[in-house]
């Protein structure tokens, strides 16, 4: 695992090395094995190392014999060395065994055809001296990450985290206030924006080629589901053979893997089949989890019993109450590189930074919702749909109504239900392509209209995803869920935060359910094998049961998150105060009682739950600061 960075010039300009050099330097927590800068005159690639295969030879940037290509790479091939005979049968000759020379011949032979036939994660930059072109390619589920941007002099700029980017001079630090309105309602900016103007992420599945000052950006592969009918036993059967398989392969490395275990069936069955391979290499497996001191967060316990089950070497570490930081919100911001309505980057990096003491590898959990159907949203998507079709609009309209005057006078698990019902029947007045972005919404557009200080216009918002028309009228709602959070919040958020997290423990992260293996296969299954009773994950659930204890399929789902209101504490609230104190430059952003009521609900984010529930109104206020402290830490323009 890698990080790679660099830049190339249009016309006859050479490069500035010493740029590419401070670009990396940025980068030395993804790779502090190594680094090396290429200086082709037009072009300069840089890449830092953390080394996992071929570990003495495998050095990068890699140079074809003849010259003319080279290559910076971040990520890992699983199976590269079946692609590695067919090479060397066509005349090419190896002088390592990595997947990265791998990568380099695969393209020499193949160009951006090659991209179909790598199974794994990556983002790389080839660079061709004869064309004086380069091309960067990102993997298609987009686990690895790539930013770049086109300078005024139509320079490319490329690196794989944004701090990095932001490194070179051409790039401008201005906020993209149409990136802010899709943040604030989306809790993330989808690809293929960023909150930097000018500043964008190569989707997944795509590649761009910069030539002369000039590029093309093509789409490789797409994720798309299309469920068949199947007989539950052989695809039981086939799930279980094709997770095998998968994790025997992700455990290959030169250096001990491990897992992140929480307890929960992703990581479970994860970790379950990763101890069976290891045990049979003679090895013990090792797993992490973190707890927390609320009883209704932690799955501690159930995490210690698994790894107990499976033999398997636990590590533990906890987060207690009221521990927000500055150095806290600092490191994430470094690392993401941008704001992100996700809190579960603290726990992420808790548990990086406990496995990195052990281990340069570890295997999650991750995708399995997206993958089999694990989102409680899944189950709102279809009653919201059930609920548009089976009642008038004008009695959901009034209904919605009443409840939203009775929703500030309820409390406790009352309040709960009034909201969830008022919010069910207004989502129910949208068109289905509106529900579900509106569903999960930290601010609705009219509330982020309300709130920012520019005009923003409803009908112009950026969509965090494509949705086709073939798609809304054959998936069910549940199967339609499915297929906009794997391209639009699995990228865009969750993976977002585990690269950027774990790499800041100089940690790699695998995610076994995110191998195309499992993810063709999850694409065709029906929605019979992934809901079965009102219960996700079914058919994920059966391929490990006969290797888990039976606790893991009593225990209720908990997301890997904090108790946000509890860990919020009086360094931060002063925090937020000083940041949009009158005249500051995020003040300027918002319109002032909008955003004064902002941080007031999220300091008594548990007293109006009949309105807004504790976990939405501490996430505003976490996402507000953090917006405000990364403007300041970047030097980002308003």
């Amino acid at each position: 695992m890698c990080g790679i960075n660099g830049f190339a010039l249009a016309g006859d300009e050479r490069v500035d090395a010493r740029i590419a050099q401070a670009m990396n330097h940025a980068l030395v927590h993804r790779g502090p094995d190594e680094g090396g800068v290429a200086d082709l005159g037009f072009a300069a690639l840089a890449m830092r190392r953390l080394s996992i295969v071929d570990i003495a030879d495998g050095h990068q940037p890699m140079r074809s014999a003849d010259g003319r290509w080279t290559l910076v790479y971040n990520g890992e091939i699983y199976d590269f060395e079946k692609l590695r005979g067919p090479l060397e049968a066509n005349g090419a000759r190896f002088a390592t065994r990595s997947d990265t020379e791998v990568v380099l011949h695969s393209w020499i032979a193949h160009g951006a055809r090659a991209l179909n036939s790598f199974n794994g994660m990556f983002g790389f930059a080839i660079a061709d001296a004869h064309e004086r072109s380069v091309t960067l390619a990102r993997d298609p589920l987009g686990i690895k990450p790539l930013y770049y941007a086109i300078g005024p002099r139509r320079e490319l700029i490329f690196s794989s985290e944004l701090k990095s980017l932001l490194t070179h001079p051409a790039v401008a630090r201005k906020l993209d206030r149409r990136s802010l309105e899709m943040l604030l309602v989306d809790r993330y900016v989808a690809d293929p924006w960023t909150l930097i103007e000018g500043v964008k992420r190569l989707p997944p599945g795509h590649w761009l080629r910069w030539r002369d000052g000039r590029i093309e950006v093509r789409r490789y592969r797409e994720l798309h589901l299309q469920p068949q009918a199947q007989d539950e036993r052989a695809a039981l059967e086939e799930l279980r053979s094709t997770l095998d398989e998968v994790v025997r392969s992700q455990l290959v490395a030169d250096v001990p893997v491990g897992v992140f275990l929480s307890g929960g069936i992703d990581s479970s069955t994860v970790a379950a089949y990763a101890a069976r391979a290891a045990r049979e290499s003679g090895r013990k497996l090792q797993s992490f989890s973190i707890g927390f001191a609320r009883r209704d967060y932690d799955e501690s316990e159930l995490a210690r019993a698994v790894a107990k089950h499976l033999g398997a070497e636990h590590h533990e570490a906890r987060i207690e109450d009221a521990q927000f930081s500055l150095a806290a919100l600092d490191q994430i911001l470094d690392h993401v590189g941008e704001p992100l309505g996700d809190t579960s980057c603290i726990p992420t990096y808790a548990v990086s930074k406990l496995a990195a003491k052990e281990v340069k590898v570890v295997l999650s959990g991750d995708g399995g919702d997206e993958m089999f159907g694990g989102y409680d949203h899944m189950f709102w998507a279809a009653r919201v749909r059930r609920i548009a079709e089976s009642t008038p609009a004008p009695l959901r309209r009034a209904s919605a109504a009443a409840l939203g005057l009775a929703s500030p006078l309820t409390r406790g698990a009352l309040a709960t239900k009034v909201r969830r019902a008022r919010k069910g029947l207004e989502l129910s007045l949208h068109a289905p392509a509106e529900q579900f972005r509106r569903m999960r919404a930290l601010w609705t557009p009219e509330e982020v209209r309300a709130l920012c200080a520019h005009d923003v216009r409803i009908d112009e918002l950026r969509s965090d995803c494509e949705l086709h028309a073939d798609s809304l009228s054959a998936l069910a709602p549940e199967e339609l869920v499915m297929d906009i959070l794997a391209r639009s919040y699995m990228p865009g958020a969750i993976l977002t935060k585990v690269d950027r997290m774990s790499m800041a423990a100089s940690l790699e992260v695998r995610v076994p359910l995110l191998d195309l293996r499992v993810v063709d296969f999850a694409s065709r299954l029906p929605l019979e094998l992934k809901v079965r009773g009102g219960v996700g994950k079914h058919l994920l659930r059966e391929a490990g049961r006969p290797l888990l204890p039976s606790a893991v399929y009593e225990h209720k789902k908990q997301g890997f998150a904090i108790p946000l209101f509890d860990w919020l504490n009086p360094q931060f609230w002063a925090l937020a105060d000083e940041l949009y104190a009158p005249g500051t430059p995020a003040s300027a952003l918002f319109e002032g009682a909008a955003l004064r009521r902002a941080l007031t609900e999220g300091r008594c984010a548990n007293r109006n739950t009949g309105v807004l529930s504790e976990t939405a109104a501490s996430t505003r206020a976490w996402l507000l600061v953090s917006l405000a402290r990364w403007m300041q830490r970047f030097g980002v323009a308003a």
